[in-house]
């Protein structure tokens, strides 16, 4: 295409419009750097943008657009055109489409002539034209298919999850991490920056940007350290034993960790997108699993229920269970004989197609999330 319009380069970016950064860059002819924090400061400070966005989908904007959005038109009017990162090759924006613009993602095309080019003639523009409904429907099957909706699977992931950049950026964050966010002051999340305590936080950007050098300079064994797991234990200090000694609605449990103080687990490897990324371009970020006992899910009743068909007795009793309470404590709670929670625990097995204790409850501790959502509503992120 960008021979057949004798344009100098054709950009293709995505923005994704939920966590508000561009997260996808690529094209023909493009200068060797051109790395997306370039574009990303230019997208929030342009005055132009808020235009940009009202502006309808598959529709062509031609050569010159001024600051105050009036367009000229495709004659040449001598105006820079519209650009969305800087000119340091030498190109200029003749030519820009939204093919793809909804509340999740934004997928533009941008075709750039010499810094003292001309506009594209009128045969270019009728053949951009006629291409861009095949153009719009290549990225929205390209989407479907490889670019998964980040949200709607992380909402089937129990554990509360994070996905950070070197500058400590979250870039993603589930619902169960949203729920941590509120139930611990171990873990804060302060204009899309984490925060742990310290000497942590430090040391996670830290391991981060060692890792993203040592993968930029092709060190040997790299990828294997980088997806290596690690585990951060993050103590409160006596300020947080009081937040930490929450109730469990379901069996009364008071949580505290060692000598009172509050403990939060973080397991976490570094990741590297894209694989085939140039070595300017590779960037590494720690994708975080937390563990925080008040942040542990519950087992959703309703699906021991429906999935099991165990009766309200059952279903109280492999809550029990789950919540770590022996078949004793089990029947002093509930007020029965410990015989009476052994003949229920039976029939929980029967009905489970499990043997033991310890298969029951890895069985209870995956099964779907209350909050689990359904299928993606077709959008991307």
């Amino acid at each position: 295409m960008r021979e057949a319009i004798e344009a100098a380069s054709v950009h293709l970016f995505g923005f994704d419009r939920q966590r508000d950064l561009f997260s996808w860059s690529d094209g023909f002819a493009l200068a060797s750097a051109e790395p997306l924090e370039r574009i990303r400061p230019l997208y929030r400070d342009d005055a132009r943008l808020s235009w940009l966005r009202a502006f309808p989908a598959s529709k062509w904007l031609h050569c010159g657009v001024e600051l105050d959005g009036a367009d000229n038109g495709d004659t040449a009017s001598g105006t820079t055109g519209f650009a969305l990162y800087p000119a340091a090759d030498g190109h200029r924006c003749v030519a820009l489409c939204k093919l793809v613009d909804h509340q999740r993602l934004t997928v533009i095309l941008a075709c750039s002539a010499d810094a003292e080019g001309d506009p594209l003639d009128a045969e270019a523009r009728a053949l951009l034209e006629r291409l861009t409904p095949h153009l719009a429907r290549a990225v929205r099957l390209y989407a479907r298919r490889f670019s998964l909706n980040a949200d709607a699977l992380a909402a089937r992931k129990r554990a509360p999850a994070m996905l950070v950049s070197a500058q400590g950026e979250v870039l993603h964050s589930n619902e169960p991490a949203q729920q941590l966010l509120r139930v611990t002051s171990l873990v804060r999340v302060r204009n899309r920056r984490l925060a742990l305590a310290a000497p942590h936080h430090a040391r996670l950007l830290e391991d981060i940007a060692v890792n993203e050098a040592r993968l930029r300079n092709r060190a040997s064994g790299a990828r294997a350290a980088a997806a290596r797991f690690r585990a951060l234990r993050i103590v409160g200090d006596g300020s947080d034993a009081a937040a930490a000694n929450g109730t469990n609605a379901t069996s009364g449990t008071a949580y505290s960790g060692a000598n009172g103080q509050e403990v939060l687990y973080a397991f976490y490897n570094v990741v590297v997108t894209p694989d085939d990324a140039s070595a300017a371009e590779l960037r590494a970020y720690a994708a975080l699993t937390f563990y925080h006992p008040r942040s542990a899910p519950p087992v959703d009743e309703q699906v021991l229920a429906a999935a099991f068909d165990l009766s309200p007795a059952e279903c109280r009793i492999a809550l029990l269970l789950a919540e770590g309470l022996a078949l004793k404590e089990i029947a002093a709670q509930v007020g029965v004989q410990h015989d009476t929670v052994r003949k229920q625990l039976q029939s929980i097995f029967q009905k489970t197609a499990t043997r033991r204790q310890a298969d029951l409850l890895r069985l209870l501790l995956n099964l779907p999330s209350p909050n689990a959502r359904g299928t993606p509503d077709g959008g991307t992120a």
